[in-house]
């Protein structure tokens, strides 16, 4: 269901459905639950097209069951920058309402919310809005201190959650600034708690550029992260499993150099085998494309010192294919962007950045890389030893430590939803901690492999491959469970952890199952293991053999992994799954 209108008419309702105009006039007077018109105009009545897309899925409810088949994709851009760098001009270009957009978000030469806006842009979006995110209150309690501008912060706090803005309502996104604004202080203040997990989401419809971009990748949603205003710390946590990270830049910063060191020492394990582009700032108006030409040779010229500067993080084997420290390979002049017109040189950086994102976002083709492998293996007869010896020596993450066991009972207590937000993003956090954890660990175990140490050229081969094929496994998510709710994440992560979780339960319901009936018996399996949803009939499941073997190899050797927390089990039973079935597909090829 794609809508492109704000308003719609009695025809337009029922093209969107698929019936004649009568039909819909029969739906208006004899159904009680048929929203009433937005307004009536000469035309005839107009109705939101919010309303009746909310109509439609409850009428509709019991006759639709999605036989998911992973088509409505995600993918996932996070925008790293210092503020007044042009981060909140470049992701307007991605949406349709870019003067509102810029309104709320960009902070002309500050950092506006102080907090990270993860923009979800779908064609599915029929109206912009946005929605405050915070666990501030269940860490720093007015009661607990005995503070009364606490409270009174809490109050504040708890009246702004989780509730949907449109996006002309500056009034409330100038509360949530200056609310933020104290919540920050609070944090200065018991600096001994952790900080919170404060962001904004926000719902846009794609503009012509974006919705190219959409459509060409055969995607459902493009989300890009924006990141505050940063001086070199970047949580990876918060822009992990991202499929293109893009670096914007000033030449006229002196600091420019040293904050984007900060912050590529930092995020480089998440990055490593990701797409990168950097965005350098040129000032001037380019009337030909011979003129944008010469800029972009000045860029890449400037851009060579950056390469220069990542001279430390390399000295290992894997970071001869980290594109992130090649900077001057993967540069982008970033022209002066127009409020409201697209100009001449935009359009040529858009060209530039959509052919960037394309990359990213288009399956690898890792046929020549997997045949060269192949090859290696079958000609050389201490191959096989060399990769069982790498992958057997990864270290294994520190788990169960505490006197707390965590076990499914605890998480059958916790009253989860399969949808992310209805979970209030629990599973969704846990999984981006996990992840980083998980990217650190091969990142550091794979950056002990120096060439002065393994100088043979097989064996650097072979060290790049375990260690690509196993960082892309874990960074793509993989499950039986597809959810096609136009309003939640793709693909469900929530839900694919908590198949994991529930692997030996999923597994004996989906037994000996016809591929057409499993769906049933897969949600039964996550509803009796106390996991709620509001759109199960939303729910499919497909017969995919890896992700099959992953459950079996999460049955058979992590169920029985001790752990202590609900963070531990994610990071052991997706993350470590993800990487198991890598690890598993790799011993196959030796034999």
């Amino acid at each position: 269901m794609v809508i492109e209108k704000d308003i719609l008419s009695l025809k337009d309702v029922a093209e969107l459905c698929g019936t004649t105009n009568s039909n819909v006039s029969n739906w208006r007077t004899r159904d009680s639950k048929f929203p009433a018109p937005f307004t009536e105009t000469a035309a005839g009545p107009v109705w939101k097209a919010e309303d009746i897309v909310t109509y439609l899925q409850k009428k509709f409810k019991d006759e639709y069951d999605a036989i998911a088949s992973g088509n409505l994709s995600s993918k996932r851009v996070a925008v790293i920058g210092r503020a007044r760098g042009g981060k909140s001009f470049f992701i307007s270009r991605f949406v349709y309402d870019r003067k509102g957009f810029i309104t709320l978000f960009c902070g002309n030469n500050k950092d506006k919310t102080a907090c990270p806006i993860y923009v979800k842009i779908s064609e599915y979006i029929t109206l912009e809005s946005f929605v405050f995110h915070s666990n501030f209150n269940s860490i720093y309690s007015g009661e607990e201190e005995n503070d009364d501008e606490l409270r009174e912060l809490n109050a504040r706090v708890t009246a702004l959650l989780d509730h949907s803005y449109s996006q002309d309502n500056v009034a409330a996104m100038k509360e949530i600034e200056a609310t933020i604004a104290e919540m920050r202080k609070f944090e200065e203040k018991y600096s001994s708690r952790r900080n919170s997990n404060t962001y904004i989401d926000t719902y846009q419809r794609p503009s012509d550029f974006c919705k190219s971009l959409l459509r060409s990748c055969k995607l459902g949603t493009i989300e890009i992260v924006d990141t505050p205003g940063v001086s070199g710390n970047v949580e990876a946590a918060k822009i992990s499993k991202s499929d293109i990270y893009i670096f914007v830049l000033r030449p006229d910063n002196s600091d420019e150099a040293t904050t984007l060191y900060k912050i590529v020492e930092s995020i480089k394990a998440d990055v490593a085998t990701s797409k990168v582009a950097f965005l350098y700032k040129t000032e001037g108006i380019y009337s030909s494309k011979e003129e944008y030409e010469e800029a972009r040779e000045e860029v890449h010229e400037d851009m060579a010192a950056y390469n220069e500067l990542f001279e430390g993080l390399k000295g290992n084997i894997i970071s001869t294919d980290i594109d992130l420290l090649n900077p001057a390979g993967h540069c982008i002049a970033f022209p002066t962007m127009n409020k409201v017109n697209l100009s001449f040189q935009e359009e040529i950086f858009l060209e530039d950045v959509s052919k960037k994102m394309i990359e990213a976002f288009k399956p690898m083709d890792e046929s020549e890389r997997d045949a060269s492998f192949a090859q290696l293996i079958s000609s050389n007869e201490d191959a096989k030893g060399f990769v069982i010896e790498i992958m057997r020596n990864i270290p294994a993450h520190d788990l169960g430590t505490s006197d707390v066991t965590y076990s499914t009972d605890a998480v059958i207590s916790g009253n989860h939803d399969r949808v992310m937000t209805k979970d209030n993003y629990r599973f969704h956090n846990d999984l981006r901690t996990a992840y980083a954890k998980e990217s650190r660990l091969l990142n550091d175990y794979f950056s002990t492999f120096k060439a002065e140490d393994y100088p043979e050229e097989w064996k650097q081969i072979i060290i790049k491959y375990v260690y690509r094929k196993l960082s892309a496994s874990v960074r793509a998510d993989r499950g039986l469970g597809v959810g096609t709710h136009p309003w939640e994440e793709y693909p469900a992560r929530t839900m694919l952890i908590e198949e994991s979780i529930f692997a030996d339960k999923i597994l004996e319901y989906i037994a000996d199952e016809d591929e057409r009936s499993i769906n049933e018996p897969y949600r039964r399996a996550l509803r009796e293991s106390n996991i709620s949803s509001a759109t199960w009939n939303c729910v499919g499941c497909i017969n995919d053999e890896d992700s099959l073997t992953k459950l079996a190899i999460v049955k058979e050797c992590l169920l029985n992994v001790r752990v202590s927390s609900r963070q531990e089990m994610v990071l052991c039973r997706y993350v470590g799954g993800l990487r198991k079935i890598a690890q598993y597909r790799i011993l196959e090829k030796l034999e």
